[in-house]
Parts: C-alpha cells; structure tokens; sequence
C-alpha cells in the first residue's frame, strides 16, 4: 500500500480513538459525535482530489465560526463547562483536515488535532474505554509518525514514494508496544502528587430509587423497575463473611413521619449510641470493608452497623451527625475503610435489657406519631399484648409483617398508597411500607424506633473480587433502641415473590458480561484514576516485602515463587525488542554499509549536501575536485556496484581492499 494513504488512514483512526478516548470520560452531544464520526468513517475510504478540496474550504468557515461564538457565549454569558463546546470545534476542524486531498501537507495539524481530543478526555473521570483507546493511539501514532517521516523525507529529496511492507509495520508496532510498557513503569514509580491537585471534575451524582433525603409511601399507579446500575463495590481484606448477601449497608436514619413521608429532622438533639457499647456488648467479629462508592445526592457513607471506625482519603470529609449517620463532604467518588460489628446482641441479652433509657427531649423524636386511624394502634396492642419486654414486642411484629406479600407493583390509586390500607387491605407492597409500618406500631405502643434506608445484599464478583451492590439492592428496615446497647436493626420485609425476582433476573440478563467489565472498570479506577502515593507506598512495601520472603525462603531451601521469574521474563523480552529495533537498520551487508559510511563521510566533509547522491556521480565530484579521497572513493565505489547490482559476491581479498579504501577515504574527509 502506498505510504500516503497508509498514513492517511493510520491519521484518521487516531482520531476515531480520540472521539471514544472523550466519549467514555465526558460523553458527548450525540448529534455532533455522529456526525463527526460518519465523517472520518467516510475520509478513511474515500478522498477528494485536490480541486474538490479548494471548493470545500470555505464551507467549513461559517461552521467552524458558530462553533467559536457557542464556546464564548458558555464562556462568558452560561458560566457552565466549556470543554465540549471546544470539543465540537475540535471534531469540525478534524473533519476538515481528514476530508482533504492527499497531496495535503496537514500531517502536523492532524497528529494535533486528535491528540487534543485525546488530552482533552482526561479534564474529566475516563474510565476503562478511554484505556483501550489510548493504547489503540499510542499504537497507531506510533506507526503514523513513523510513515509521515519517511513520506517527508521521499518528498524532500524527490525520489518516488516508498511502499510500507510488513517488516515496517511490525517494527514501529513493536516500538509502540516499548513505549506502552515503558509509559506503564513510569506511571507506577513517578513520585505521586495529591489526588486534588489537578482535579478530573466533578463526578455526577446517581440517583436511586428508594433512597434519597426523603423517603414517601405514597407513589401508585405503576411500578419500580429493576436497575443493575452499581453504587457500592465492597472487597473484604479478612475474607468474606458467610452472610454476605444479607448484609445490610445502612445509609439514613428518619426520625419524622407525616402519614405518607420520612424525613430527617433539622436540628436534632444527640441520640446516637456510645462506642464502648457496640464495642463491649455486640457479637464480633469484627469486619473490614473497603467500599468504594458512586456519589448519590445524599453525602453519605454506607456502611455496616454498628461502625467502629472508619478511614478516607483526602478527597473526601467524612463526618458523624447528630443521628449517627455519616456523612461526607466533597465532590469525588468515596473511597473508604470501615470496621463494623459483624453481628447485634444475642437475643436474651436483648430480652433483659431495660425500657426506656432516651431522654424526654430525644425520646420525642421517636415516638412521634401523625394522625392514625384507630384500627393501627388497635392493631399494635393486639400484636404485643402479654408480651413483658421490648424485645418480644418487636419481635412479634416483625414477624407478623413477613407474613404479607412483597411486590414491587404499585398502589393503583391515591387512597390504597397509605398504610392504613397496606395494613388491612392489600397486605402487600415494597420494603417502604414494612420498614413504615413496624416502626408505627413500635411507637403506638411507646418503643423508640425509626427508619433507616440504605442496601441490602448484593452479587458476589468472582472476578472482580468483591460485592458488587447496585440498585436494586436498595432497601429500607428498621431500628430499636435499647438501652446499653444503642439501635439495633430489625428487618420486617418478606423474601421477594417468584415474580417479583423474574422480572429482576429479566431486567438484568446481561450480569455475567457486566460483572467481567465491572471488575475492569474497577480495577481502572482503583490503580490508575485513584493511584495515590498511599499505593504506591504499598506497592512498593509489597514488593520489599515479598523479596525478603522470597530471600528468607532460598536460605531455608524453598524454591522462588513465579514474580521473580516473570519481572525477568519481561526484562529480557523487552531487552530483546529493543535490540531487534536498534538491529533493524544494521542489516545490510559490507559493502553497502561501507558505501553508506562514505557518503556520510562526505556529508560531514561538507562535499554533498544530502545522502541522495548516487555512486558514480559522488566519484566524478570528488575527481573533479582533484580531492585526494577520489582514489580510494572509486575503488570502493566498484566493489560496490559489482556486489550490489552485478551480484557477484566479493571474496576474502576483495573484503580487505574494501576495508582498506574506506580507511583511507576516512583518513582524507576528516573535517579540519
């Protein structure tokens, strides 16, 4: 193939991986990236002659002129993020430039063009495609600048274009792949710097159903649909617990409630538990979980109750309210390390505890109550009568609710989305109206409750090695207060109904595929986005630690492990790529590179102006000159066109006259 249209082609895909490059880490305005894209699609196939390239010219003036106007009106009038209005002028000009003839001399403004959009991906939160398409980038810039040289330099001394064959192309790919490697090694020991110094922007924030500042009861006519969209990634450095897909990561507490809504009131009094209580009279042992979450609209930090202790990085301020939940400041996606109590108080401890211990001020808190129809409060002193402590009492509601049904179908009207009707009427509805209706009928009969919104569960990633807890994990239940021992959960919600979990499982068929790009996204964020120098202290600790095993091993007679062997492996294979690169201009033979070395030689001299001079002509210039290296010059100059083009091999004795006149040529073409 031609090396101009082999270049072309290679310039333009660098751009298509530009646009994915920006595309996974700011998204785009679908008009103007289909557009974009269908035009270098079309430029990677078809050219326009010179002649047609003139006319089209001034067509991409006007547009390339509204383009700038929209990018300082955001700049100066909207005040909102200008990168891709920038970014659309971007693509315009890149368009441009790839729909010209190809006689065009735009290499450089090509190679600028979409390494600008490249560049301009990572003002945001790239994720794993923005790798993939850097790695495409690298691999074909490499290649691109590799061929636009060798067309310059054909161009420059007028000689006819070359043909790129697959030994070129091998090499600079393999050059590319020096590169990817090298690039990797250095991002992982180049000093670090802190992770808000050059911040990505803002992570937009998810929404979830069934969580939020306000939880309400009173939606109908439709239904809550399955969501697969991941929230929480948690990975257990201890090992994972034997309950882990009933694990509950509560979120919010909720202490008022006006018949339809839970909100949380402002100000609140201090009601939260002592530590020494969940430290000394809680079941351990205790869990380590490293969570990593998707920012939501509410601050908060999910996590396993009752929280020990809890560590961030800088990015975020993690703080506990007056409730006892914990919240956070900033902009990034957390990132945390939580200890928790792995299990609540045994049930008799629980049954000897004493009622009350909430001051009248807190105590107002949770038991407040809205209007209820007497048939609630009825339903409650039913539920605990004969019962003598706390415990029982709500105990036997909880187990009452789990005889309803659990649905993920809504009310179908205004007046059946209350609790009086869930209660009576439908006995059936989502984890809202459980988690509602226990903490009511625990305060109609005068037990400190209220509502906590958080996750359930989740999925279990074997290849990411962790629980992936997404959407529709979402859930609600319910926490009493006991004296001496602070909030302790209780989950009314019955097991979902067999339809209930087939529409799920429909909803999300494509789990297997989206836990194996999960993990690869989450590893991307964890070794690449989030690399701290905090990593790169444990890696480098790891690694130290894992020689002086390895060191402590040998003197006690156990082989090595497999790191050692493959870090040389990758020595010695990068070693020897390296070598076949710089090897891969020296394989002529004598008499050409003697042939070579004289025309530098004379280069040097100052004798020629380039190296594109051929043979017979470099000798009559030097005889011309009457210069004393002409005689040795011709000499070489015959033993070189008899071997090179008569194809007669030169013997022992032709091999030291060759040798001989190009150190005497050398001798002669010194530079004074």
């Amino acid at each position: 193939m031609r090396i101009t249209l082999l270049h072309r082609r290679l310039t333009i895909l660098m751009g298509i991986a530009g646009l994915v490059a920006f595309a996974a880490g700011a998204g785009f305005e679908p008009i103007s990236a289909a557009v974009a894209f269908v035009a270098l699609v079309i430029a990677l196939f078809w050219q326009p002659s010179h002649r047609l390239s003139v006319r089209l010219d001034p067509a991409w003036l006007p547009v390339a002129g509204l383009l700038v106007a929209r990018a300082l009106w955001h700049v100066f009038v909207v005040g909102d993020d200008v990168v891709i209005p920038v970014v659309d002028l971007l693509l315009l000009l890149l368009c441009a430039e790839s729909l010209r003839s190809l006689d065009a001399p735009n290499d450089t403004r090509m190679y600028a063009l979409s390494f600008a959009l490249l560049l301009a991906s990572t003002a945001y939160r790239p994720g794993i495609f923005f790798a993939l398409a850097f790695v495409t980038y690298v691999t074909l810039a490499t290649v691109a600048l590799t061929l636009g040289h060798l067309r310059r330099k054909a161009q420059r001394h007028r000689i006819p274009e070359p043909t790129a064959d697959r030994a070129l192309l091998g090499t600079t790919a393999g050059l590319g792949t020096v590169v990817l490697v090298t690039s990797v090694l250095v991002f992982l020991a180049f000093p670090r710097v802190t992770r808000g110094f050059a911040g990505r922007g803002d992570v937009p924030v998810t929404q979830v159903a069934g969580f939020s500042d306000q939880v309400s009861i009173g939606e109908f006519g439709s239904q809550i649909y399955a969501n697969p969209q991941i929230v929480l990634r948690v990975e257990f450095p201890d090992g994972v617990p034997p309950n882990v897909n009933d694990l509950h990561w509560r979120g919010r507490s909720y202490d008022r409630f006006n018949g339809i809504q839970w909100s949380h009131s402002l100000p609140h009094p201090p009601s939260n538990a002592p530590r020494a209580w969940y430290n000394d009279r809680w079941q351990g042992p205790v869990i380590e979980q490293r969570i990593f979450a998707a920012p939501l609209e509410a601050r908060v930090l999910f996590t396993l109750h009752p929280t020990l202790r809890l560590d961030s990085d800088r990015r975020i301020a993690p703080m506990l309210d007056q409730a006892g939940d914990l919240l956070y400041f900033g902009s990034a996606a957390p990132a945390y390390t939580a200890w928790s109590m792995s299990a609540p108080p045994p049930r008799d401890v629980l049954r000897a505890a004493p009622e009350g211990g909430l001051s009248r001020n807190v105590s107002r808190y949770y038991l407040q109550l809205p209007p209820l129809p007497d048939r609630i409060l009825r339903l409650a002193d039913s539920l605990t009568t004969g019962l003598t402590n706390q415990y029982d009492r709500a105990a036997a509601i909880e187990r009452y609710l789990r005889t309803f049904t659990y649905t993920l179908q809504l009310p179908r009207t205004a007046q059946e989305a209350t609790l009086d009707w869930f209660l009576f009427e439908r006995r059936a509805g989502h984890c809202e109206y459980f988690s509602t209706a226990m903490v009511v009928l625990l305060r109609a009969v005068g037990i400190p409750a209220r509502q906590v919104n958080g996750f359930r569960g989740g999925q279990w990633s074997d290849f990411g090695e962790y629980l992936a807890v997404t959407q529709n994990q979402a859930h609600s239940w319910v926490e009493v207060w006991f004296p001496g021992f602070g909030w302790v959960p209780f989950d009314p919600t019955p097991a979902a109904s067999g339809s209930t979990t087939a529409a799920t499982a429909a909803t999300a068929w494509f789990w297997p595929g989206r836990f194996l790009f999960d993990g690869l996204q989450h590893r991307w964020n964890k070794w690449v986005l989030d690399y701290s120098h905090e990593n790169q202290f444990g890696l480098l600790d790891w690694l130290q630690g894992y020689a002086s095993r390895e060191s402590a091993g040998a003197r006690g007679g156990r082989t090595g492990g497999a790191l050692p062997w493959a870090l040389i492996t990758l020595a010695l294979a990068l070693t020897g790529v390296v070598y076949g690169l710089l090897r891969s201009g020296r394989g002529h033979p004598a008499e050409t590179r003697a042939y070579l070395r004289l025309l530098e030689l004379c280069r040097r001299a100052g004798l020629i102006q380039t190296r594109a001079v051929g043979p017979l002509e470099l000798v009559e210039r030097l005889e011309a000159r009457a210069h004393p290296a002409a005689s040795p010059a011709r000499r070489l100059v015959e033993l070189y066109l008899r071997a090179r083009f008569a194809g007669q091999a030169l013997d022992e004795r032709e091999h030291r006259a060759l040798a001989e006149a190009l150190s005497r040529a050398r001798t002669h073409l010194r530079p004074a």
